[in-house]
């Protein structure tokens, strides 16, 4: 066949033009955050973050008195080790069984640190997310609130929809003073699907906290 010869009773086919390419369209940013139903620790550490947001949000700092004291005593455990493997010289350590009484004074040591370390987190801190210092000048709660602390507690159980959450207000001498606790249910911020509706939750945890505020103020 010739090119370009047109037969007779039939139209000329016409050129199919090809689409002119475009960049494609940047990806939908999700504008929620996303936890597997299933997953009780993603979605316990989902909520406990929004939990602590809530308070930054309204003029509460972090005191990270207690994480420094857990940090120093994991630190000086970690020394004690290395101590125990390369005293005095890393290159030439002292060989055993010279080194029998240093050995016992480290393990000593390291286990009693780890065991405070054990004490501190199981009996003292517990369910708790958040220690605060005292409200900022600035800050809503600063008047009802004004040298007094607030201990944050939260707890879900596995496969449980019941998120409870425990404000404490504690004194200057460590005294609680007022108290509030309200159990949310998953359901009420959380889709099929897992997609986490923040601003739901983070509206209950506010009225939660202006709640703590005004039963401290009488």
């Amino acid at each position: 066949r010739m090119a370009g010869k047109v037969v007779p009773g039939k139209q000329p086919r016409a050129e199919v033009k090809k689409p002119a390419t475009t960049d494609a369209a940047p990806p939908v940013e999700d504008p929620y955050k996303n936890a597997n139903p299933g997953d009780t620790a993603t979605t316990k550490g989902i909520l406990d973050d929004a939990v602590v947001q809530s308070f930054e949000d309204a003029g509460f700092g972090e005191d990270h008195n207690l994480s420094n004291l857990k940090l120093a005593l994991g630190t000086t455990a970690c020394a004690l080790a290395l101590v125990a493997q390369f005293w005095p010289n890393p290159l030439k350590p002292m060989a055993f069984p010279e080194s029998r009484p240093l050995l016992l004074v480290c393990c000593v040591l390291y286990f009693l640190l780890s065991f405070l370390l054990q004490l501190i987190t199981t009996f003292y801190e517990k369910d708790t997310i958040l220690y605060t210092v005292p409200p900022a000048p600035g800050s809503a709660f600063f008047a009802a609130l004004q040298g007094h602390r607030v201990k944050v507690s939260t707890r879900l159980q596995r496969f449980s929809i019941d998120y409870t959450l425990k404000l404490e207000v504690v004194d200057a001498a460590g005294k609680v003073v007022a108290t509030q606790e309200r159990v949310l249910k998953l359901t009420d911020y959380f889709e099929e699907k897992g997609a986490f509706h923040e601003d739901f939750f983070m509206d209950d945890v506010d009225e939660l906290l202006a709640l703590l505020g005004t039963k401290k103020a009488n």
